[in-house]
């Protein structure tokens, strides 16, 4: 008569060890592919705009109007470049003019070396000046979710990919614009130091390009349906491991993980609270409402009357950029993405932060043209947003909610002048409000058609 063994033998050991590690390696993975994710899409996004016009700031040479075909004349009455035409031709001139000592550190083959000490000078972790904060510092190298108005390292270094050591120099250390002179002050870079950035900054450029696997919910959720159904097929079929509280353990573990990442995406489909992506162009509503007292309706002209607010178009924005060519914030560079895409021909690619399932229906002229409301109530303040972020997670549930709480006003709008029954409950007392409920408003139909 065979022993029944006191202990997990050694495959019915290994077995659950294997479980119970890639249970714990799938949570912890888990946290990573959204990040992963926005790096590939940042990296798609910049590449998309960063056309080869050769007029980006801060390694790319500011815009002359007079190249533009525009009236020089007009940079005078611009208010937020504050020095007159003449003395940005001077600067150009000069900047064109500057002397370059270089001739053999330009010819010079680019080494391993090069790269590495590059890195560090661009890092910061070798001194540029004794006043001088390193290039990292403004320029991030890595995933930041806070915004910044300074163009990324990927973003100048591939915005500079074909610019020469002598012109990279001369735009970084002889600027013409204030936003430049003001950050670059007190810089002291030498020749051989300005090489090894440069290399690093193209080897930087060509290596973020390359694509990089993306690990996703997906796998780990084939992954551990996989082990389920291998415990479950053991535990009734194949009986290879004689202990059911192994199979118990791993078929409760793991189902308890699928069913919770089923709910989760289940409940998630077509929500993205706090969704906050960074766009081809960092444009401020804080700065073109707020500051600018832009209107919302300049731009999104279409939300009285047609279901989308609608996006404007670039040759929209150029009807005031055509003269304002440097920002406060951000100098010329993200102005020069626009510019450069009206002169190619070529549209921005914003990334959409409001959507909807297809089989719900929204309508900006019922909301907005009609019913009067205001963009914060669904969009947040924007206007003090300097990225746009969706502030609400567009369920059904919380539509409802609006539509059993709003009281419509059915006698100021001649829209609901065929709500006759109901504006005479109003008058006879009989009822306090209507809100959208009472006429249609949590009909399926309404939004489900």
């Amino acid at each position: 008569m065979q022993n029944r063994p006191g202990v997990f033998s050694r495959s019915c050991k290994r077995f659950f060890l294997f479980c119970m590690f890639f249970v714990l390696i799938s949570l912890f993975l888990s946290n990573f592919h959204i990040s992963a994710t926005v790096t590939n899409d940042r990296i798609l996004m910049t590449e998309d705009l960063a056309w080869e016009t050769g007029d980006q700031e801060t390694g790319i040479a500011d815009q002359d109007p007079e190249t533009e075909g525009q009236d020089p004349a007009i940079e005078e009455d611009v208010a937020e470049t504050e020095e007159p035409v003449t003395e940005t031709e001077a600067d150009a001139e000069t900047e064109s003019d500057v002397t370059v000592p270089q001739e053999e550190v330009i010819e010079r083959t680019v080494t391993s070396d090069d790269i590495k000490r590059g890195e560090r000078l661009f890092r910061g972790l070798l001194p540029l000046g004794p006043e001088a904060a390193s290039c990292a510092s403004c320029h991030y190298t890595g995933i930041s979710d806070t915004f910044s108005w300074n163009p990324s390292a990927y973003e100048i270094s591939f915005a500079n990919r074909e610019r020469d050591v002598a012109a990279l120099r001369s735009v970084v250390m002889s600027p013409v614009t204030e936003k430049m002179m003001e950050v670059h002050d007190g810089y002291d870079i030498s020749d051989g130091d300005f090489f090894q950035i440069k290399a690093f900054m193209d080897s930087y450029a060509a290596d973020v390009i390359t694509e990089r696997p993306v690990i996703t919910n997906t796998l780990i959720f084939i992954g551990l349906l996989i082990i389920f159904m291998g415990a479950l097929a053991d535990l009734t079929f194949f009986k290879k491991i004689p202990f059911k509280l192994v199979h118990l353990l791993v078929i409760l573990g793991s189902g308890f993980f699928i069913v919770d990442m089923i709910v989760f995406e289940a409940i998630a489909l077509g929500r993205s609270p706090y969704y906050e992506p960074d766009q081809p162009i960092k444009f401020s509503h804080a700065v073109h409402v707020n500051d600018n007292q832009t209107e919302c309706l300049y731009c999104h002209n279409t939300a009285e009357y047609a279901s989308s607010a609608g996006i404007p178009a670039t040759a929209q924005c150029m009807n005031c950029h055509i003269i304002v060519r440097e920002g406060t914030n951000s100098g010329r560079f993200e102005i020069n993405k626009l510019v450069n895409a009206y002169d190619n021909e070529m549209p921005v690619r914003w990334i959409r932060v409001y959507s909807l399932p297809d089989h719900a229906h929204f309508s900006h002229a019922q909301h907005v043209g009609v019913a009067g409301l205001d963009c914060s109530e669904c969009h947040g303040e924007v206007e003090q947003m300097d990225r746009v972020a969706r502030v609400q997670d567009l369920s059904m549930g919380w539509c409802l909610d609006c539509h059993r709480t709003n009281e419509v006003d059915i006698f100021a709008n001649e829209f609901y002048s065929d709500y006759m029954l109901l504006r005479e409950d109003l008058r006879e007392g009989r009822i306090d409000l209507v809100t959208a409920r009472e006429i249609g408003g949590t009909d399926c139909m309404k939004c489900h058609y």
